[in-house]
């Protein structure tokens, strides 16, 4: 299977789907899908018409995790003398994969449905929002096989859901259904799976009538203030509101809202 197989693109209003498609593996992550969804990002940020990326999931999975042939299969591998394990070298291109889509410049939504495992729930965790259908399930799941987490659960689990649910999530490998993380910092909403489709088409629409100067700014000082001393913190937003005032996504929001109109960003700096 190709990359472009392994993850399908779909313009939907103002945002670029990508869908994980290999169900029959419950779209299991091998180099295909990293390779897909990087691309699938070359794409986005290629387009200034794309105002947020959806990942999204075929089948009765959104991603349970790496793919365990594909794993093992590397397992197998012998690397050369003093060169890392094919494993590991796996491991670092998901990590990188993973932050790309943390730090995009661009809303990054996750449209979960079914099993969200291990490596499928770092994937969630990379998203900035995430919206699940009502029959997903989700857990860290590395613990049931022996395994550690690669792709950064230990860190983003603690972060987001706090130090004992993380543990217990990643102790137990259990996955709990969805209602559990609503309003939650993991799952804004859970909605009817025939919904779900429907309400990420809604929270697009808002996100894509706001600067995606402005967007992307916050987004960028709301993910490094995870980790900075609020004193930090706050220079640093003042910094890039100055820089912000500069643009012309500024000064569009401050003109209709001067001549009471809806403002259209046009999503440039001058």
């Amino acid at each position: 299977m190709s990359s472009s197989e392994a993850v399908l693109r779909e313009r939907r209003g103002a945002a670029l789907w990508l869908t994980l498609n290999r169900p029959d593996v419950l779209n299991g992550l091998d180099q295909d899908v990293l390779d897909g969804l990087s691309a699938g990002l070359d794409a986005a940020e290629a387009d200034p018409d794309v105002r947020a990326v959806v990942v999204a999931a075929a089948g009765r999975a959104f991603c349970a995790g790496a793919d365990l042939a594909y794993a093992r299969a590397l397992a197998d591998a012998d690397p050369p003398p003093g060169a890392a394990s094919a494993t590991n070298a796996f491991l670092h291109r998901v990590r990188t994969v993973l932050d790309r889509l943390e730090a995009f410049p661009r809303p990054v939504i996750a449209a979960v449905n079914g099993l969200a495992v291990g490596g499928g729930l770092e994937l969630v965790l990379v998203c900035d929002v995430a919206i699940a259908a009502r029959s997903a399930r989700l857990g860290d799941g590395h613990a049931v096989y022996g395994q550690v987490p690669g792709g950064g659960a230990s860190a983003r689990l603690v972060r987001r859901l706090g130090l004992a649910t993380a543990k217990h999530l990643m102790f137990t490998g259990t996955l709990f259904p969805a209602e559990r993380f609503r309003g939650t910092d993991l799952l804004v909403d859970v909605v009817d799976d025939d919904d779900l489709v429907g309400a990420v088409d809604e929270l697009v629409a808002v996100v894509a009538a706001r600067s995606p100067l402005g967007l992307a700014a916050m987004k960028h000082l709301a993910n490094a203030a995870v980790d900075t001393p609020q004193a930090v913190a706050l220079t640093r937003e003042l910094e890039v509101a100055a820089l912000h005032e500069r643009s012309a996504d500024w000064r569009e929001g401050i003109a209709a809202f001067a001549e009471k109109r809806t403002p259209v960003f046009p999503g440039s700096s001058r």
